[in-house]
């Protein structure tokens, strides 16, 4: 409904003569869609309703064509919020370090690595748990990587990354990637919009880990020397409430609740900026013991992004479900679909028959245009005669 609001709305606004309101409203559509047909023609580099940049719209890093051979992870689209903002930093070894591991640990090219480093941690260390295997990877797999590249013959376009970032990065406060607007908790602080909360989906669900939210603390741009381009990759600091502690998920409702003052996976601040999701908090107006201290979780949809139904099949059942629906509720229709059917059948043999009746007409009319010639002199005496009996009978008269 609010739909059709809108539009009256759009057309009331158009109205500048009270006593000529449809002329109004007919005017302004002329004029309306005669600049849109005439913008058609102007130069690309103007800027129009028909070419205007969307909101949140981020486009694709330049250079970036079929033919880049850089990794996958450098070509995400995404851009600065503020093009001439942001300011060089120096990051501390431990966090470059983390940084750079996670990285490497979900770039798509490296995956035949990981596994291979997996192989060797077991084979070395047999007895130790999953934890334990976990912590060890994070520690020594930048490099081990940087080892195994360097020596290698195959992996020549691994060694731009494995080599590290620069040790400067670039801090923004805000940031497009996703179909998002992404802001740090800090920068705008005490305004009413939000736009610091993230969601990223967790590696496997069970009742102790789902997906991970927090908020953001730094946007980070770290950069790879590389001879084929630029090689940047959008990192989010963030802190993000404890899984265990500071999430809970109603099951009858699906609804999602974070505790402020439980925080956790401080050794893990860093995640890839197309992996998140932006999400925002509201605490609860109650101030009942079970919901004062807990804020819901409202998960936000990207502009220009939709999502589809996966199963063709389950498109179609929704589909007849919406023609049934539709049927039942006009009571005017009062025959099925089959029924429907009939006429058109008929209708098209009565088509047929008429254009067999208009044939035989044809072949009669022929018939009767080839007439023998006495006959037409038959005719031509008969029509004689009695035009003679007539003029006989008037004089007589």
């Amino acid at each position: 409904m609010y739909l059709y609001e809108r539009k009256l709305g759009r057309l009331k606004r158009t109205i500048r003569n009270k006593a000529r309101v449809e002329g109004c409203i007919v005017e302004s559509y002329l004029v309306d869609e005669l600049s849109n047909y005439c913008s058609l023609y102007l130069d690309p580099t103007l800027n129009t309703r028909l070419n205007r940049e969307p909101r949140n719209f981020a486009p694709n890093i330049p250079g970036y064509s079929s033919t880049d051979s850089r990794l996958s992870i450098f070509k995400h689209p995404s851009r600065r919020l503020f093009p001439k903002g942001g300011k060089t930093i120096v990051l501390t070894d431990e966090d470059r370090h983390k940084a750079h591991t996670y990285i490497l640990l979900n770039c798509q090219e490296l995956h035949n690595s990981v596994w291979l480093f997996d192989e060797e941690l077991r084979a070395l260390f047999p007895n130790n748990d999953q934890a334990t295997l976990d912590k060890n990877k994070d520690a020594e797999f930048a490099k081990w990587l940087k080892t195994y590249v360097l020596n290698g013959i195959e992996t020549t376009h691994l060694r731009d990354i494995a080599q590290g970032p620069l040790t400067y990065v670039q801090s923004h406060k805000g940031y497009l990637i996703n179909g998002y607007k992404f802001h740090t908790r800090t920068s705008y602080h005490g305004r009413v919009t939000e736009n610091s909360g993230v969601c990223v989906k967790g590696a496997f669900y069970n009742e102790y880990e789902s997906d991970y939210y927090g908020m953001i603390d730094e946007i980070l741009e770290l950069e790879y020397h590389s001879n084929l381009g630029t090689c940047v990759v959008v990192l989010f600091k963030c802190s993000w409430f404890d899984p265990v502690n500071g999430v809970r998920v109603n099951r009858r409702t699906n609804m999602v609740d974070v505790k402020p003052k439980a925080m956790g996976c401080v050794d893990d601040p860093f995640i890839l900026a197309s992996q998140a999701h932006q999400v925002y908090y509201t605490p609860y107006p109650s101030k009942e013991k079970g919901l004062k201290d807990w804020w819901a979780v409202v998960k936000t949809t990207p502009r220009g992004v939709y999502e589809l139904a996966e199963d063709a099949g389950v498109v179609g059942d929704d589909d007849n479900d919406d023609m049934d629906h539709f049927f039942q509720e006009n009571e005017r229709l009062g025959c099925t679909a089959t029924e429907d059917l009939l006429p058109v059948i008929h209708v098209e043999t009565n088509v047929i028959e008429e254009v067999d009746d208009v044939n035989d007409d044809d072949h009669e009319e022929v018939e009767d245009v080839n007439v023998d010639d006495h006959e037409e002199a038959e005719f031509e005496d008969v029509d004689s005669d009695d035009g003679d009996e007539e003029f006989e009978d008037e004089d007589s008269d």
